[in-house]
């Protein structure tokens, strides 16, 4: 038995013409597709990477925040070393300012989360995507310092009513200052090496601040807590 193939219409030089052309047009639209495609994600890729250098400038501008006040809070921190001295030998404690606190710039995440969620950091070079990465995970880092120094305070805050302590009290006092002045360790290292890192196009929102910017809500850790005592 023989099989005789169809043959085309027109002879099979015009059939491999038509076929070819086929083939071209659908390669065609296929470039034409991955070029849409990529033109799409460098839309996306501009739009989130502006969203993730803002949230990083603002995120820097809280580490430097805490720098500043560096020196405020060193000073507190031995004031209340002095407190806790005086009430161990029974003395007057002569407080005549509020503890106060250091103050915390917070800043979002939201972008950095969608981020992560999203297929953006798929299409973004390899050492950009890990320079991000390493740049936010230092501040979730610099975040939960700030979360455990703040707790530390809080309960240091019962020396405004330094008059209505019980033994108990001064024990949990003690206790808090110990959390308050290993976090302050912490930061005090943890704050320049922060900002330190490199991450192009937020280098100059690192150092431009001081501590006049943030005095309205700051000044209170800034201003003296006890009393001048006579010269013996």
């Amino acid at each position: 038995m023989h099989f005789h193939l169809p043959r085309p219409l027109h002879g099979w030089r015009e059939f491999a013409g038509e076929v070819g052309i086929i083939v071209v047009g659908v390669l065609i639209a296929l470039g034409a597709e991955q070029v849409v495609e990529t033109l799409h994600w460098r839309h996306e890729l501009e739009a989130e990477r502006s969203s993730l250098l803002q949230e990083a400038k603002d995120s820097f501008t809280g580490v430097a925040a805490r720098k500043h006040q560096q020196p405020c809070v060193d000073r507190r921190l031995d004031e209340i070393h002095t407190v806790l001295e005086r009430h161990h030998h029974g003395e007057p404690l002569d407080v005549v300012g509020e503890i106060g606190r250091p103050t915390r710039q917070g800043a979002t995440r939201g972008t950095w989360q969608i981020a992560l969620a999203g297929q953006g950091l798929a299409h973004m070079r390899n050492d950009e995507k890990l320079t991000f990465s390493d740049v936010f995970s230092s501040f979730d880092l610099f975040d939960k310092a700030e979360e455990k120094e703040g707790e530390a305070w809080l309960r240091l805050s019962s020396l405004n009513t330094s008059d209505l302590l019980t033994a108990q009290d001064w024990s949990g006092i003690l206790a808090a200052y110990n959390a308050a002045v290993d976090e302050n360790e912490h930061l005090r290292a943890l704050a320049p090496w922060m900002l330190d890192k490199s991450l192009p196009g937020v280098e100059k929102y690192r150092e431009t601040g001081n501590l006049a910017q943030f005095r309205g809500i700051v000044g209170q850790i800034c201003k003296p807590l006890l009393g001048a005592r006579p010269a013996a």
